[in-house]
């Protein structure tokens, strides 16, 4: 059972008290679709919190496709979460590097400073029983006090 499989009942919950508020749904906000959602329902089992949720916005960005090209900087603003020191695309990075590094995704950048654009290759990674439910599923869906 995949992720989005066990909780889009819950996912879906969430969606319609947002609705219900009068809050609009960011795309950012949407899940990933299409094969770039069963690699990020694997993806996220393999990786810190940082590295979720830089795989959400890269499946989302991706589509059908198994790799979208955009700049470090609108990654980063997809991903909306700073680190300690306040930096958006420090923490995006990050996640990255523990994707990479888990063999979930390729990274090459074509160009420098501001021109640069960034590919991101999904790719098959680890799956043995160490990294298989490393995520605590609870922590997901509790809602804060």
């Amino acid at each position: 059972m995949t992720f989005l499989d066990q909780y889009a009942e819950a996912i879906d919950v969430r969606r319609v008290k947002l609705r219900k508020r009068g809050f609009a749904l960011a795309a950012e906000a949407i899940p990933p679709t299409g094969q770039a959602a069963l690699w990020y329902a694997d993806a996220i089992q393999c990786v810190p919190r940082s590295g979720q949720a830089v795989a959400r916005q890269i499946a989302r960005l991706c589509g059908d496709d198994s790799k979208v090209t955009i700049p470090w900087r609108s990654l980063a603003d997809a991903v909306g979460i700073r680190d300690r020191a306040g930096n958006l695309r420090r923490y995006a990075e990050r996640g990255t590097r523990a994707l990479v590094d888990a063999g979930w995704l390729e990274v090459e950048t074509v160009g420098s400073k501001r021109g640069a654009r960034t590919t991101f290759r999904l790719l098959s990674g680890d799956r043995s029983a160490e990294c298989l439910g490393r995520i605590n599923a609870e922590d997901w869906f509790t809602e804060a006090a």
